[in-house]
């Protein structure tokens, strides 16, 4: 099938240059264009099309702080010194988006729960990560010898986490990314995959099972809500069977963590036997 490449240039550039979209990775932008012009033929419907994907893909219904401000904050709490204004600011900004903001409540036993099953890891990779790399001080990891892989496609968020990560003492490992793109090489010994996985299959269909096979880590860590946004639905029941009919078949041995807010499955991809 033969694209028309000025009708793709034309609907990347007119969402590069949208207040709402300008900050997303141009990669999937380019990738949801040349998905609608085929299918629409012409830039203009093409475009709509674009938009109503990537209010899906990027939900800025979760919500985002002022980066530039919360980068100030951090500044001047970092060079303080002071422990718990650090913490104080990274909770202030986690509860900015709704999927950290619902995991706040249980931010003290989350981590320490989860790496009591996986071990405390060395190289940590966080797969659609949003502002979940604030939580850094909660997870009880040295900065000193540990390498935190974060990806994302708002490169906003993404050049705040590096400035994050260095305040912190750890690597500028932050990546704009579209992973359902390009899955992660990086390898780790945990992948965490927090809350993403019934919008990513939703996007998506079909590709959650080869994001996780393909992802360089002994422990995925996947986790889904327990509580629908709206309505306050449980989800528990419905989420367990989901995440089992994706690792259908693979073998690997799972852990559940079930919290108020969240349920957690850690994931063994050692090769059976080792």
């Amino acid at each position: 099938m033969t694209i028309d490449e000025t009708a793709v240039e034309t609907v990347v550039t007119a969402i590069k240059q949208s207040k709402k979209y300008r900050d997303t990775s141009e990669e999937t932008i380019r990738q949801l264009a040349i998905e609608a012009v085929a299918t629409h033929k012409k830039a203009r419907p093409a475009e709509k099309a674009v938009r109503r994907r990537l209010h899906s893909i990027m939900a800025p219904y979760l919500g985002d702080p002022d980066y530039d401000a919360a980068a100030e904050r951090l500044n001047k709490v970092f060079v303080d010194g002071d422990e718990a204004g650090i913490r104080a600011a990274c909770l202030d900004l986690m509860h900015t988006h709704l999927s950290t903001r619902e995991r706040l409540p249980i931010l003290d036993a989350f981590y320490r729960d989860i790496f009591a099953v996986t071990g405390p890891p060395g190289r940590l990779l966080d797969i659609a990560c949003g502002l979940n790399p604030l939580a850094f001080p909660w997870m009880g990891l040295p900065a000193l010898g540990t390498d935190f892989v974060a990806y994302d496609i708002h490169e906003p968020r993404i050049t705040f986490l590096n400035h994050y990560f260095i305040l912190q003492g750890l690597p500028p490992l932050a990546f704009v990314r579209d992973v359902a793109l390009q899955t992660p090489t990086e390898s780790g010994d945990v992948a965490l995959f927090l809350k993403e996985m019934p919008r990513f299959e939703r996007n998506y269909p079909g590709r959650g099972r080869a994001l996780l096979d393909g992802l360089d880590a002994r422990w995925l860590v996947v986790s889904f809500p327990t509580i629908s946004t709206h309505g306050g639905r449980n989800l528990t029941n419905r989420y367990r069977d989901f995440f089992h009919q994706i690792i259908d078949g693979t073998g690997w041995p799972v852990t559940e963590l079930l919290f108020d807010t969240e349920l957690v499955f850690c994931a063994d991809k050692r090769p059976v036997g080792q």
